[in-house]
């Protein structure tokens, strides 16, 4: 998804790795206008064919998030350009996008939620630590990232590494920012986690916050039952994971979706629509799940 975004900038690369050689015009272009930035339609071709007269009553977009775009993206030098000057340079692209998401959708959507994928955060707050980063915070990063929401939306966020570990000094941001639905991976990273931690979601929950968890696999060789099957273990084990932990599984009952570990590119066209033929099922599986557990 990053190139899908990045293509906005001039002096982005379109083709090969993910370079840009940018000048202070292009800087002033996107940080000086609050304007919406939306894709063209062979960038975003299925927000384009969507909008075909449909009214929907939930719609989820998703798009890159800062802290991801500058990791991933390098300068003429060959550095990831994550220095504060681009993260605010990102930061302003990203939420010019949201904003020009938004405008498109809500003629068609009722209630629009828009996810931020940031499977580079870790890094970069590792590079912090490290002090390979010296001009920006975590907690900085966090902050700007939220404010990158338009109003009006449902905040959605992806983490794709592990969701376990990012916590900053007893602050967890995935439970204690403005995001209201957090997506884990709890197939690569089960949820085995802390007493403190735990708490934290039951807060988060309580305040009205939810989880996607991404609890089937995303790729045709990581099954080796059929997808009912796999999730009906997969439920199991997490929500028995969650219980010992000391999640209240009453509030996470009425606060859960069910989602694949991340994204479906890497499965085959066979696996992506015998998921989306069965989710129809998942209701009524997740359900009994909680049954077993709860009675």
């Amino acid at each position: 998804m990053i190139r899908q975004f990045a293509v906005l900038i001039d002096g982005f690369e379109e083709e090969g790795d993910f370079n840009l050689d940018m000048d202070i015009h292009t800087y002033r272009e996107i940080t000086s206008d609050d304007e919406p930035l939306f894709l063209k339609e062979k960038n975003l071709h299925s927000l384009y064919s969507l909008m075909d007269g449909t009214r929907y009553q939930y719609f989820k977009t998703q798009q890159t998030a800062p802290a991801t775009m500058g990791f991933s993206i390098r300068g003429t030098d060959g550095k990831q350009l994550v220095s504060r000057n681009m993260f605010h340079f990102f930061e302003s692209l990203m939420r010019r996008i949201a904003l020009g998401q938004y405008n498109h959708l809500s003629e068609h959507c009722d209630t629009i939620i828009i996810c931020q994928d940031d499977p580079g955060l870790g890094f970069v707050k590792q590079m912090i630590e490290t002090k390979h980063i010296t001009d920006m915070s975590f907690e900085q990063i966090v902050k700007m990232t939220d404010g990158i929401y338009p109003n009006y939306v449902i905040p959605a966020y992806h983490y794709c590494d592990d969701w376990r570990v990012l916590e900053q000094e007893g602050w967890y941001p995935l439970w204690e920012s403005k995001v209201k639905i957090v997506h884990i991976d709890v197939v690569r990273y089960p949820a085995k986690i802390d007493s403190e931690q735990s708490e934290k979601i039951n807060e988060f929950l309580v305040k009205g916050g939810g989880l996607a968890l991404g609890i089937l696999p995303n790729t045709d060789d990581a099954f080796e039952k059929p997808v009912l099957e796999t999730l009906k273990d997969n439920l199991l084990s997490t929500l028995t994971d969650f219980h010992k932990c000391g999640v209240d599984l009453e509030l996470l009952e009425n606060n859960t979706m069910i989602s694949t570990q991340c994204g479906l590119s890497g499965a085959s066209p066979e696996l992506t629509k015998e998921i989306h033929e069965r989710s129809m099922d998942f209701k009524d599986i997740y359900l009994k799940q909680f049954e077993l557990l709860l009675r």
